[in-house]
C-alpha cells in the first residue's frame, strides 16, 4: 500500500520501536563495557592487602623495649612531661574537602615479633584548589598524648592500635583528618624501587661511601645516581653521618619519595597498568575498592604538574629535646606545630 510516495513493507518496524532496539543495544554496550571495568579494577584492588588495624598484639614489656633507645644506658628517669593537647586542636580542620591526606607508613617488620613498627610516617597532601603536594615526616621520637593510653612516642600509638590510633593520635593533637593509609614494609620497599627502574639520587661523596660500605660493590659516587632497591634502602635509614641524626633521616626519606614521584611520572599509562599486578601486592591499605579507586582518580592526574615541597614536625623552634623514663623524646609545641600544618597544607 503507498503511502507518501512510497511503499511501506510489512516488515519494516514503527520507528518508535527502532529507537527502542538502538537504546538497547546501546545500554547493553555501556553495561558490558562497565562490568569490564568493574572487573578489572577489583581484580587490580584484590592483590593489595589489608592494613594492620586495631590492637597489635604486643605485651607492654615489649612496647617498652622497642621505645627505649638504650636499654643498657643508665639515665635518671624522669616525670613524664605535661603534654596537653589544646582546645582549638580537637576540631577536625583537616577535612575541609580541600586537600586529600593521605598517610604512608614504612613498616619495619622483626624476627620474632608478633607486630610491626611504624618506623616512618610520612603525610602526602594533595591540595586540591593549588595542585601543591606536601611530604610532612612526623619524627618516631615525638612524645605526644595518644587517646586512651597516656603520653608516648608518636609511633607507640601504631604498635599499640594499628592505623585507627594512629590516625586519632593525629587528628586529637593535630586537627589532622586522614583520608587513608598506604603500608609498606621495608623488605618490600626495595622490590617496588626495582620494578621501577631504581630511582635517580644526588648522593654526598659521604652518602655514596655509606651505602658502598653496605653492598660491597663500589660503584657509587658523589653525584646523580641511579639508586637500585637496595641501595635506596641503605639510603633511606643513614642516620649517623649527621649531627642531627634522625633529622637527617627523614630529610632523605622524603627526597626518595620524590624521586619515586618522579619515577611515576616517567612512566606512561599503559607501562604502569602493567606494573600494577607486581605493585599493589606489596602495598596495604585500610581503604575499600571504592575509597582507593576515588583518591586514585583525585591524586594521579594531579601529580605530573604538582610543584612539591616537603617538611617535618615537629619544626624547627617548636620542640624540646627531653629524656623521659630514659627514652630521648622530642616534646613538640602542639599549638606551634598545629598552625604551621595549617597554613602550609591549607595555603
Amino acid at each position: 500500500m503507498e503511502k507518501g510516495g512510497r511503499f511501506l513493507e510489512h516488515n519494516e518496524p514503527p520507528k518508535g520501536k527502532t529507537w527502542v532496539k538502538v537504546l538497547a543495544v546501546i545500554l547493553a554496550v555501556v553495561l558490558v563495557i562497565g562490568g569490564l571495568g568493574a572487573w578489572f579494577v577489583v581484580s587490580k584492588m584484590n592483590k593489595i592487602q589489608k592494613a594492620q588495624q586495631g590492637e597489635n598484639k604486643l605485651t607492654q614489656d615489649d612496647i617498652s623495649k622497642l621505645l627505649v633507645e638504650d636499654p643498657t644506658e643508665e639515665t635518671q628517669a624522669t616525670e613524664p612531661t605535661e603534654t596537653t593537647v589544646p582546645k582549638e586542636t580537637s576540631p577536625d580542620w583537616g577535612k575541609t574537602g580541600k586537600v586529600i591526606n593521605v598517610l604512608l607508613i614504612g613498616q619495619d617488620a622483626r624476627e620474632g615479633e608478633n607486630s610491626k613498627n611504624a618506623d616512618t610516617l610520612i603525610l602526602l597532601t594533595v591540595n586540591k584548589e593549588t595542585k601543591k603536594l606536601t611530604m610532612t615526616s612526623f619524627l618516631r621520637d615525638m612524645y605526644l598524648p595518644i587517646p586512651g593510653h597516656g603520653s608516648n612516642r608518636i609511633n607507640a600509638a601504631y604498635y599499640e592500635g594499628g592505623t585507627e590510633l594512629l590516625d586519632e593520635t593525629l587528628k586529637e593533637n593535630f586537627g589532622l583528618h586522614i583520608d587513608g593509609n598506604l603500608e609498606v614494609d621495608f623488605s618490600r620497599f626495595s622490590e617496588i624501587i626495582d620494578l621501577l627502574g631504581g630511582v635517580e639520587i644526588e648522593l654526598r661523596a659521604d652518602e655514596a661511601e655509606e651505602i658502598n660500605s653496605h653492598t660491597g660493590w663500589n660503584n657509587l659516587t658523589e653525584g646523580k645516581q641511579n639508586l637500585s632497591g637496595w641501595e635506596a634502602l641503605i639510603y633511606s635509614r643513614i642516620r649517623k653521618l649527621d649531627d642531627n641524626g634522625d633529622f637527617s633521616r627523614t630529610s632523605r626519606q622524603r627526597k626518595l619519595l620524590e624521586a619515586l614521584l618522579d619515577r611515576y611520572r616517567s612512566i606512561g599509562w599503559r607501562d604502569l597498568l602493567k606494573l600494577m599486578d607486581k605493585l599493589l601486592p606489596l602495598i596495604s591499605t585500610d581503604l575499600n575498592y571504592g575509597q582507593l579507586v576515588l583518591l586514585a582518580m583525585e591524586i594521579l592526574p594531579k601529580l605530573p604538574d604538582s610543584e612539591i615541597s616537603s617538611q617535618r614536625i615537629p619544626a624547627d623552634g617548636a620542640f624540646r629535646d627531653e629524656k623521659v623514663n630514659g627514652m630521648a623524646v622530642l616534646v613538640p609545641d602542639l599549638e606551634a606545630n598545629r598552625e604551621m600544618l595549617r597554613n602550609s597544607l591549607l595555603g
